[in-house]
C-alpha cells in the first residue's frame, strides 16, 4: 500500500501571505515605476516647463529623488511598528500610502494652470509614495522568509521581487501604449490613465492582505517577549556591521539598477533623438524577463547559496557597464533591449535582487528583523537609488554628452556589491551545510535568532 504523504498545516497560510505579498509588491512597483518614467518623458514639459529644457530635467529627476529622501522616514517608522505589532498591519498602511499618492497624481492641475503649486503637490505626492514604498517590499521579504520552510526561503522570498516586475511590466505597458498618442493627447490628458488604473490593483492588495496571517516566527517572538522597545537601536548596536557590509551589498540594484530604468528612457530621447517609447518597450521586456528570472536566482540560492551568485552578478556587472552603453549607443531598438534583458534583466534582477530577500532577511534577528533590514535598504536607496537618475544626467552631461563616466559610476556599483557581500556570511541552510560537511563541523542554520 501506499503510504499518504503527510499534510502540512502551514501550506495554505504559507501561499496566501506570499500572494498577498507579491500583490502589494504589484501595486508599490506600479505607482513607483511609472513615476520614474514620467519623470523622464512628462513632468518636466508640464510641471517644471518654466524652466529651460536641462534645467526642466534636472528639477523632474530632482524631486524623483524627494520619494527616496522620504523613504527611510516612512520605512523606520513603519518598521518599529512592524517589529513591535506586526508585519500585517504595516503591510496594510504601505499600500494606503502608495495608492492614495498616487491617485492624486493622476487628476494634478499642470503648472500652466496653477503655477508653482504644481509642483509642490507634485512634491507632496511623491511623499507619501515614499513613506509608503519605504517599509513595502522590507516587510514583503520579511513576511515571505517567515513564513516559508528554511529549504526553500530562497524562492519564497524573491517572490515580491517577481511581484514587483509584474508591476514594473504592467506600468511600463501603460505608458508605452499612452505615449504612442501625439503629444497633445499624451501631455494633456493620456499620461494620466495608468495613475487612475492603479485604483484597481490598490483594492485587490487590500482584500488579500486582510484575509492573510501573520508568521508564526513572529508570533514566538512575542510569545517569548523578544520584542524591543526601540528596534532600530537594539539593531544598530547589536548588528550595526552587518547592516553596514548590507548597505554596500545593495549598490548595484541602486545605481546601475536606477541608472536603467530611471535614466535610459531620457538618454535615448535627449542625447540620442529616438521616439520616447523605444527605453521604455526594452525596459518592458526585460523587467518581463524578471518576473521569471528573479524566482529562478532565489530557487537557486537555496541550492548553491546566496553569496556566489550576489557575488558574480555584481562582478559582471561591472564588466558589462561599457559593453551596456555600446549597445545602447547603437540605437537599434533589438539590440538596446539586449542591453536592458542582460544588464537589467539578468545581471541585476536574476543574480543580485533574486536572492537578496531571503538573504538579507536571513542575517538579523526576528525581534530587529523588519528594522534592520529597512534601515540598510532604505539607507542605500536616499544615498544611491534615488540620485542615480540625477547623478547619471549630469555625468553625461560633464561628458560631453557621452555615457563613459556613467558606464565607470555604474562599474563601481558592482565591485562595491561583490567586496560587501565577501565579507556576510552565508545564510542559506543546503550551503552552510555543505560548508560545514567540508570541514567536518557542525552547520546552525536558519534563520538568524540571536
Amino acid at each position: 500500500m501506499s503510504q499518504t504523504q503527510p499534510v502540512d498545516p502551514h501550506r495554505r497560510s504559507r501561499n496566501r501571505n506570499a500572494l498577498a505579498a507579491v500583490v502589494g509588491s504589484v501595486l508599490e512597483w506600479y505607482d513607483f515605476f511609472l513615476f520614474s518614467t514620467s519623470a523622464a518623458l512628462v513632468f518636466d514639459k508640464i510641471f517644471f516647463s518654466g524652466e529651460s529644457e536641462f534645467a526642466a530635467t534636472l528639477a523632474s529627476f530632482a524631486t524623483f529623488a524627494v520619494g527616496f529622501a522620504a523613504r527611510p522616514f516612512g520605512g523606520l517608522i513603519l518598521a518599529h511598528f512592524g517589529d513591535r505589532w506586526g508585519r500585517k498591519p504595516v503591510l496594510l498602511a504601505t499600500l494606503v500610502l502608495m495608492g492614495f499618492g498616487t491617485l492624486i497624481i493622476g487628476v494634478l492641475p499642470t503648472y500652466a494652470q496653477i503655477g508653482v503649486w504644481a509642483p509642490a503637490l507634485l512634491v507632496f505626492c511623491r511623499i507619501l509614495q515614499g513613506l509608503g514604498v519605504g517599509a513595502e517590499l522590507g516587510g514583503a521579504y520579511v513576511w515571505t522568509t517567515e513564513s516559508a520552510k528554511p529549504t526553500n526561503r530562497g524562492f519564497y522570498a524573491a517572490l515580491p521581487g517577481a511581484g514587483e516586475f509584474i508591476g514594473v511590466v504592467a506600468a511600463s505597458g501603460a505608458m508605452s501604449i499612452v505615449s504612442s498618442l501625439d503629444e497633445d493627447q499624451f501631455l494633456g490628458w493620456g499620461w494620466r490613465l495608468p495613475y487612475l488604473a492603479s485604483v484597481i490593483v490598490i483594492i485587490a492588495g487590500l482584500v488579500l492582505r486582510y484575509f492573510s496571517e501573520e508568521s508564526d516566527t513572529f508570533k514566538a517572538a512575542v510569545s517569548e517577549g523578544k520584542q524591543q522597545k526601540a528596534p532600530v537601536v537594539t539593531a544598530v548596536r547589536s548588528h550595526g556591521k552587518t547592516i553596514g557590509l548590507m548597505i554596500g551589498a545593495g549598490c548595484a540594484t541602486a545605481i546601475a539598477s536606477y541608472s536603467i530604468q530611471g535614466y535610459l528612457p531620457s538618454y535615448t530621447t535627449h542625447q540620442l533623438g529616438l521616439p520616447k517609447n523605444v527605453a521604455v518597450i526594452a525596459i518592458t521586456v526585460a523587467s518581463a524577463l524578471s518576473v521569471f528570472g528573479i524566482p529562478i536566482g532565489g530557487w537557486l540560492s537555496d541550492h548553491v547559496g546566496r553569496r556566489p551568485l550576489i557575488i558574480g552578478g555584481g562582478i559582471a556587472i561591472a564588466v558589462f557597464a561599457v559593453p551596456f552603453w555600446l549597445l545602447v549607443g547603437t540605437r537599434s531598438l533589438p539590440l538596446i533591449t539586449l542591453a536592458v534583458c542582460v544588464g537589467f534583466g539578468i545581471l541585476l534582477n536574476s543574480m543580485i535582487f533574486g536572492p537578496a530577500g531571503s538573504f538579507f532577511s536571513e542575517l538579523l534577528p526576528t525581534e530587529v528583523r523588519y528594522t534592520g533590514l529597512v534601515l540598510a535598504r532604505e539607507t542605500t536607496a536616499v544615498v544611491f537609488s534615488g540620485t542615480a537618475p540625477f547623478v547619471a544626467a549630469l555625468l553625461v552631461h560633464a561628458n560631453g554628452d557621452r555615457p563613459w563616466l556613467l558606464a565607470g559610476y555604474m562599474a563601481l556599483s558592482g565591485i562595491i556589491t561583490a567586496v560587501a557581500v565577501r565579507f556576510l556570511p552565508e545564510t542559506a541552510p543546503r550551503a552552510v551545510r555543505r560548508k560545514a560537511a567540508e570541514r567536518k563541523a557542525p552547520a546552525d542554520v536558519g534563520i538568524a535568532e540571536g
